[in-house]
């Protein structure tokens, strides 16, 4: 076992076009980090208001509900490495002119929501093609394993890059944070430009039909395939569920901590902490055991969110939550690789593009209920049974997905490869 994991390993990195893409993401999610925390920084210190940043997230996310089938059918379109180079610039040019315009005292709050919008579309372009693209860089059994080694690379840069983004622009003011950011696009847009693709996407700029439609039609060519497809229809509906039934963990830790433990700022960061190491544990586990029943490990970790989630909300010292945060970190990571590998593996290459759009579009929809219904509820029930109630929409998650028979004995050998039907 040891030896075909190292040797499976050994055969990731061996890859060219995965080495060059995992390298340069690596870079491009520590300046994520820093830049994240520094723009809600800068934001709150000139506006003095939480009402802004508020709006902050909403421009981020609003952007990519409106036009995100479009971006997905160019995904599906066009040569999906030119796109994600041509993000890298928008992007590294979008935060140059911002810290720019920051250093010269040139600053008006609509440019902070204008680069916003800018990085929210780049963002989701750039991350649809590199998970259209991703499945036709790496064999179909490494697949998970780059995807663990993806989201592991996030998360350790979450935390590394919100510690130096404290101590950046702490030290020497957001500027330079914002400014490294930029710097971190250049340094992906060069592995970018050394990733060698496969044939298959090298030709995808030529045109394969003589007269092409407009984006529109084939996003709407893409929804209807979707609809024909009744597995991959329930993992995006699984999907939305999961994340309004995590919505808690986003919401009411510092309710949960003062109300509930009676405990302070000290304790809540101590309760952060425990997710965060969870996540990264998460990923580290399934890239080294790299499973190929990816079903069952899906409904597995939906399974283990929910008693996660039960930890917290019964917890009566803040040890016991904290391994419950720990735990549900954890099982995210076990259920979203698995569902993300997925979902990539369901699908047709050409079709990916749109239906990653569609997944992120139905996780974005999510958000409003999340942070809004989630914090009037905590009001109402309390945060402990707000906890409890999330749980069980998971346990349910997991039962829905235990009727479909398909997708709890998927194995990866077993599967054969789909077709498109545009």
């Amino acid at each position: 076992m040891k030896q075909n994991g190292t040797r499976d390993w050994q055969l990731l990195f061996a890859s060219q076009p995965y080495r060059n893409l995992w390298l340069g993401q690596t870079v491009s999610y520590f300046g994520n980090s820093v830049y994240s925390l520094a723009i809600s920084w800068q934001v709150y210190t000139l506006t003095g208001s939480s009402v802004q940043v508020a709006l902050l997230l909403i421009s981020a996310f609003l952007p990519q509900m409106l036009l995100g089938l479009f971006l997905g059918a160019a995904a599906d379109r066009w040569n999906r490495k030119l796109l994600m180079m041509l993000s890298d610039w928008v992007r590294a040019l979008a935060t140059a002119a911002l810290a720019l315009s920051f250093a010269l005292d040139w600053f008006a709050l609509w440019q902070i929501y204008l680069v916003t919008i800018c990085l929210s579309l780049s963002d989701l372009l750039f991350s649809t093609s590199q998970n259209a693209m991703l499945p036709d860089l790496v064999a179909k059994e490494h697949l998970l394993r780059a995807n663990s080694l993806m989201a592991t690379s996030r998360q350790l840069n979450r935390l590394i890059g919100a510690t130096a983004g404290g101590l950046l622009v702490a030290t020497f003011g957001a500027v330079w944070a914002i400014g490294i950011n930029s710097l971190t696009f250049l340094v992906s847009l060069f592995f970018l430009y050394r990733l060698i693709l496969p044939h298959s996407e090298q030709e995808r700029p030529s045109s394969e039909r003589p007269a092409k439609p407009p984006l529109w039609s084939e996003a709407k060519a893409g929804i209807a395939w979707l609809k024909t497809q009744q597995i991959l229809v329930v993992l995006i509906l699984i999907g939305m569920i999961s994340n309004i039934a995590l919505g808690p963990t986003n919401v009411l830790p510092s309710m949960y901590i003062q109300d509930e433990l009676g405990a302070d700022s000290h304790a809540l960061g101590l309760f952060d902490g425990a997710i965060a190491l969870g996540l990264i544990a998460g990923g580290l586990l399934v890239s080294l055991l790299a499973p190929k029943r990816i079903g069952l490990w899906f409904l597995t970790g939906l399974g283990l969110q929910g008693i996660g989630m039960l930890f917290v909300a019964v917890a009566d010292h803040l040890y016991i939550a904290c391994l419950g945060n720990l735990l549900l970190g954890l099982a995210v990571m076990l259920a979203s690789l698995p569902m993300s590998t997925l979902l990539q593996l369901l699908t047709p290459s050409d079709m990916r593009g749109r239906v990653n759009s569609v997944m992120t579009m139905g996780l974005n929809l999510a958000i409003p209920v999340t942070y809004g219904g989630i914090g009037i509820i905590g009001e109402w029930l309390g945060s402990r049974n707000t906890y409890g109630l999330g749980a069980t929409l998971l346990f349910a998650c997991v039962l829905v997905g235990l009727c479909f028979s398909r997708l709890r004995h998927y194995h990866i050998h077993n599967e054969t490869k789909p077709v498109s039907q545009s």
